[in-house]
């Protein structure tokens, strides 16, 4: 049975871990093959090992496990931005719990605690224009883009990326709610 936590500062390398091979899995191409298999792992380390050593107070992250290995994480920032809201910083789902519903359950979760923490009644994130299986997730959530503008904020190559924003916590939370009742039926 999965199970949904808070992390905690011992949960870094397992996150990094994750971290790094959703980024060899979805970014080949993007990122050369030198940063994505020798330069993401320590830098995925240092970068969760200095957040859970040291969270921010807008700070949720939010780990599913199945008998204690890692299947996701999602991450976000309450009130990042004064027109967007808050951040959804990260969202990855291992490839062996892909199609089970766990990303929508992980931003069941971290939009459940944007509102619990009295966040505003927005949120946003970026996604890589490349990385057409978080568009589709993300659209099915009825997320708007925007625009794509060209980054440079990550890896070792100028990228596309895209903003996807919802302007309604309560109104995802209902699209979140449906989705998973679809995918309820789906399972019986």
């Amino acid at each position: 049975m999965v199970r949904f936590r808070e992390a905690s500062k011992s949960d870094y390398k397992n996150i990094a871990a994750l971290h790094t091979i959703s980024w060899q899995q979805n970014y080949r191409g993007t990122f050369t093959d030198y940063y994505l298999d020798a330069t993401v792992i320590p830098e995925r380390l240092a970068v969760w090992k200095g957040r859970l050593s040291h969270p921010s107070e807008n700070q949720c992250v939010v780990l599913a496990e199945e008998d204690g290995v890692l299947l996701g994480f999602g991450c976000a920032y309450v009130d990042k931005d004064d027109l967007y809201g808050s951040y959804l910083d990260n969202l990855h789902v291992s490839n062996k719990a892909n199609a089970k519903g766990l990303g929508t359950l992980l931003m069941q979760w971290l939009v459940k605690e944007i509102r619990a923490r009295k966040g505003a009644d927005s949120m946003y994130l970026w996604v890589l224009e490349n990385n057409k299986v978080a568009i589709d997730f993300y659209e099915k959530l009825k997320g708007r883009s925007e625009k794509p503008i060209q980054s440079d904020d990550i890896g070792d190559r100028t990228f596309w990326q895209i903003r996807y924003v919802w302007d309604s916590l309560e109104r995802l939370e209902e699209c979140i709610d449906s989705k998973l009742e679809r995918y309820e039926h789906r399972r019986i």
